[in-house]
């Protein structure tokens, strides 16, 4: 935990690693090494977040398991002050920052540690620039090779279609309106 009302002038240094993290969506991090600087700032705290890891997960297209490398390296002003959260930048020296709203005196690094890699993890991760996907018939991986289901295959109207065409079978249209 930082103290972050009790800083000492020259700020305050922490690094650390974890062999494995769970993060939100069924991914994870691995070989996770990381630093946290946080100096206070007229009142406020400048915080300054970097490290590296193996992100885990999964291609969206298909669901092929991932490792990526995952650098972080972000720099925000935390500040109890609401009105200077909420003009959302501030200019600390020639650099502008963001500034979000940390009420509380003391701050967990690992849960900053683990919120940044968070914010960092890639959205829509693809196995290569080019995967073709799953069929959304059979769920075979398009990567390996075709399917037999048909392309363009008609499919069959759904539920709602069959009852809006049903609804609208006998309303006729004046093109003159």
């Amino acid at each position: 935990m930082i103290d972050l009302y009790h800083l000492p002038p020259e700020g305050l240094r922490l690094s650390g690693t974890t062999a494995h993290l769970e993060l939100e969506g069924d991914v994870s991090l691995r070989e996770l090494a990381w630093s946290v600087f946080a100096l206070a700032s007229d009142g406020d705290v400048f915080l300054e977040v970097k490290g590296q890891a193996v992100w885990q997960g999964f291609c969206s297209r298909c669901l092929a398991p991932l490792d990526r490398p995952l650098m972080v390296e972000s720099q925000f002003l935390g500040s109890k002050d609401a009105d200077l959260v909420g003009r959302g930048s501030h200019a600390l020296g020639s650099q502008d920052l963001d500034v979000v709203f940390l009420p509380e005196d003391n701050l967990d690094e690992a849960e900053l540690v683990r919120e940044q890699f968070e914010l960092q993890a890639p959205m829509h991760p693809l196995c290569t620039d080019d995967c073709k996907g799953l069929c959304p018939s059979c769920g075979k991986n398009w990567n390996k090779g075709p399917c037999q289901c048909q392309p363009d295959a008609v499919q069959a109207p759904s539920a709602l279609n069959q009852a809006l065409a049903k609804a609208l079978a006998g309303i006729k249209l004046d093109p003159q309106s």
